[in-house]
């Protein structure tokens, strides 16, 4: 009678997380709330409800990424970055919006969405603590990549090598979404730059890209290299281990910025790391990093939080 009981007691508190998450574009952690931050956002959300829903911006989202590859900017300007760190901190985003692209179950598209991909996901409602858990997440990922490409904070993205030929890529027969995802988010800024892992379901980098890399990290000196991303002890843990064997000081993973995979967090641990508002519990999040009992990792990374 207790099993069945357990089992009761979970369904309905599973049933609680059938809810839509505060969607609504907000200050991320590593911001103070101030009156010009709450004029960013406003910014930010013009920007979306306006030119980024303009045919001719759609067309060219879907076209080539709107921010530039480290590999082909000239090394003489790698130093000219260094105004863009913030407080001294750089930021790399590995496989962002991962699981909404080649994590879902496939589907295809008989017309663009008025929405990008990540938008829909968010908004949809849902039925599971471990989805619930990664819309929460996907949504700081959103929000931090939007303000950080409009506020110039130096970030770098490691996109998924080669990635539109990859069987697991949700919308390699359709038009390019995660690209247009990309574009949306960064804003065409200047501060944020990208690189190919690579391979499309490995966080490392090929011995060039990594190679150029740590030539940027020597022109540029920064204080910390904060990691997020996806998937904690997967992608994540693959760029963490690479780049701890030669700015092994410097290395931290972020908990705010991080993705788990819904197969390595249980159903319970899904239901306390939401909040009754939909958010993530950081604290609780970072605890469970720390004792590497989520994630899958194969050892305890170094840890930063932004708050």
């Amino acid at each position: 009678m207790n099993r069945y009981l357990f089992l009761i007691i979970i369904l309905l508190l599973s049933s609680n997380c059938a809810m839509r998450i505060n969607t609504e574009l907000q200050i991320p952690y590593n911001t103070e709330k101030s009156l010009s931050s709450h004029f960013v956002i406003r910014d930010i959300e013009e920007r979306n409800h306006a030119v980024e829903k303009s045919d001719a911006w759609l067309k060219r989202s879907y076209s080539s990424f709107m921010i530039k590859n480290l590999m082909d900017i000239p090394e003489e300007d790698y130093g000219d970055y260094k105004k863009y760190l913030h407080n001294g901190n750089l930021y790399i985003i590995v496989h962002p919006a991962y699981y909404v692209f080649f994590g879902r179950d496939s589907y295809y598209l008989d017309e663009i969405p008025e929405e990008n991909q990540v938008e829909l996901f968010i908004n949809s409602p849902s039925f599971s603590p471990k989805v619930s858990l990664i819309k929460a997440q996907e949504k700081n990922m959103r929000d931090f990549l939007e303000y950080s490409s409009t506020t110039k904070k130096l970030v770098i993205l490691i996109l998924p090598g080669n990635y539109k030929r990859y069987k697991g890529y949700k919308f390699r027969k359709t038009s390019d979404e995660y690209m247009r995802y990309i574009n949306e988010v960064t804003n065409e800024s200047l501060s944020v730059l990208y690189l190919y892992s690579d391979k499309p379901n490995r966080g490392t980098l090929s011995e060039k890209t990594m190679s150029r890399l740590l030539r940027f990290f020597n022109a540029i000196d920064p204080k910390s290299v904060l990691i997020g991303g996806a998937y904690l002890g997967r992608c994540v843990e693959d760029l963490y281990v690479n780049l701890t064997r030669f700015v092994n000081d410097k290395v931290y993973i972020v908990p705010e910025l991080i993705t788990v995979a819904s197969s390595d967090v249980s159903i319970f641990q899904a239901m306390t790391l939401i909040k009754p508002d939909g958010t993530i519990d950081i604290r609780r999040l970072t605890h469970e990093i720390e004792n590497n009992s989520i994630g899958n990792q194969s050892d305890t990374p170094k840890i930063k939080n932004l708050y």
